[in-house]
Parts: structure tokens; C-alpha cells; sequence
């Protein structure tokens, strides 16, 4: 939803939000995206400590969210019991109501620069920028000097498209320019793991994208290319999507990716987001483009 970010507060929860039905002139908030929130919430604010301000961001603005729903029993009256001989006078009644339990997005090209190797990242602000660190772990490591943003990446962070596209350094899995689409937000309540659901999210996102894979590829006018030739050399100036996926993974949840053919970028390194440890993975798919 385009400029979601000036409906959503991101300092109160997703049930206080003040625009959630729409009013003054606002639409409404969609409920999926509602319910989305709060399973984020219920998972990174609630039980890993993640500022709920923290929670919400920019790329909530153009990305495509997933919820999956249980059916659950909720109390609506208590039953009546008679005091004296114990007998029910009326039964308890309760309803079936949906409950979001589980959520993913996709946030398509482009994307803000990779994160420094040894970066710790609080908002997607690195405040250890000049620190030599040293990271031990089996998805990536070593000793790195964490840099900041450069001037001109910082201005990429705002700028959907630049010229010439020079986004990244190369790594593994990723020539540093080629567009790719970003699984993450993946959040399941805790109550309901060990089910499959993040893997179903997984899939079905995957799935979603691969079966229309020029959704999100740009028009040459989107990015000021009105002119360009539709010969090969001028194409290649237009972002495609291409089947690349990449991921920014909590090392916790390396092997639930590595199952959906997921691979750890290791030249990208390690670097903790809100405290917690995270390496960038990539997945290759086969698409079909129309024309």
C-alpha cells in the first residue's frame, strides 16, 4: 500500500493504530497488513526484544505480505454455575474467529545496499562504522573494518533507480547489480511451530512471483529511459527480474532457508540487525518471461 508509512504509527502496536478504519479522509489500513504486524510484534517485539518502533519500515510501503490464518475457539461468556448445588446453569458459549499465525513478505527490486560485514544495525543505521571486528561463525566470519554508507549509497537508499545501476560489491551469488526480490518479516507464533507454516510461506511467496515474473519490472519510462532502443543493447539498461531471490536470515533460521534451496553468501559476511546475528542468502529459480 503506497505511503502506508503515513497511516501507520510506529510506536503503537498494530490494534491501536488510529487510522486502522480509515477517517479524515484516509483509507483504512488493510487488515492483512494489520494482522501481519502483529505477528511480527507477537515475535520480534515481544520475545526478541526488537523496539516496536523498529518494526515497521519504509519497504512495508511496497511490499507484498502473506498471513496465515488458524481457526481458534474464543470465549465470549463464562458458564453459569449454581453456587449451591454446582449444577451449569447456562453452559459457556464461545465463537470461532480467525487467528493470524503467521506472516512473510516480498519486497521487490530495488533495494538499499547490502549491510557491512561486522555491522551492527539498529533502524537500518550502522553505529559502529570505523570498528575493526572480528566474527566467528560457520556462515561467514573473519576480520572486517565495518564502513558506513557512502554518500552516494545513502542517496540510494531514497532514489528508487540510478544510473549507471552499481549497487553492490560482488559476492557469491550476486554480480552486484543483477535485480533480485527479498523474502523476509518470516514470523510464526510460537505456539504454532514446528507445523510447516514458515516453510508454506516460503513456497507460496515463491510460487506467487515465479508465475508472473515481470510484475515488477519497470517500464523504460518508470526510469527515464524513453528513448532507449528495443535492440538487445537497449534492454540490457532496463532492470528484469531474473529469478534471484536473496534473503537477510537470522543465523537461527539458516537451515529452515537452506531447506527451500537457500545458500549463504559468505563474502557478504555477518553483521547484527537489532541485536541479533544475520547473514545475507540467495536462491536461484527458473522463470518464464513473457515475449
Amino acid at each position: 500500500m503506497p505511503f502506508l508509512h503515513q497511516y501507520y504509527d510506529p510506536n503503537l502496536r498494530s490494534n491501536q493504530q488510529p487510522y486502522a478504519k480509515g477517517k479524515n479522509g484516509r483509507l483504512p489500513i488493510p487488515q492483512t497488513f494489520l494482522d501481519a504486524m502483529a505477528v511480527r510484534e507477537a515475535v520480534y517485539v515481544d520475545e526478541q526484544g526488537v523496539p516496536l518502533a523498529h518494526e515497521f519500515d519504509l519497504e512495508d510501503d511496497r511490499s507484498v505480505h502473506w498471513v496465515i490464518y488458524a481457526s481458534v475457539q474464543k470465549p465470549v461468556a463464562e458458564a453459569v454455575i449454581d453456587p449451591t448445588t454446582g449444577a451449569i446453569i447456562t453452559p459457556r458459549r464461545s465463537e470461532t474467529v480467525k487467528l493470524p499465525i503467521g506472516t512473510i513478505r516480498l519486497v521487490p527490486f530495488p533495494h538499499r545496499p547490502q549491510p557491512r560485514a561486522g555491522g551492527n544495525y539498529v533502524s537500518d543505521v550502522v553505529t559502529n562504522a570505523g570498528a575493526d571486528i572480528r566474527t566467528i561463525s560457520p556462515y561467514g566470519g573473519g576480520v572486517s573494518t565495518v564502513t558506513d554508507f557512502t554518500d552516494e549509497e545513502k542517496y540510494r537508499l531514497y532514489v528508487p533507480y540510478v544510473w549507471p545501476p552499481q549497487y553492490d560489491n560482488p559476492s557469491d551469488f550476486h554480480d552486484g547489480q543483477e535485480p533480485y526480490m527479498k523474502l523476509g518479516r518470516l514470523s510464526v507464533l510460537k505456539g504454532f511451530r514446528g507445523r510447516g507454516i514458515g516453510s508454506q510461506l516460503i513456497r507460496t511467496a515463491i510460487k506467487w512471483i515465479g508465475e508472473q515474473p515481470d510484475l515488477f519490472d519497470p517500464l523504460a519510462s518508470d526510469i527515464g529511459f524513453e528513448a532507449v532502443s528495443k535492440e538487445k543493447s537497449g534492454s540490457e539498461l532496463i532492470p528484469r527480474w531474473n529469478g534471484l531471490f536473496c534473503c537477510h536470515a537470522q543465523e537461527a533460521a539458516v537451515p529452515l532457508w537452506q531447506r527451500h534451496g537457500f545458500q549463504v553468501d559468505k563474502t557478504r559476511g555477518r553483521w547484527m540487525e537489532e541485536g541479533i546475528p544475520h547473514v545475507a542468502m540467495f536462491l536461484r529459480v527458473g522463470v518464464e518471461k513473457a515475449g
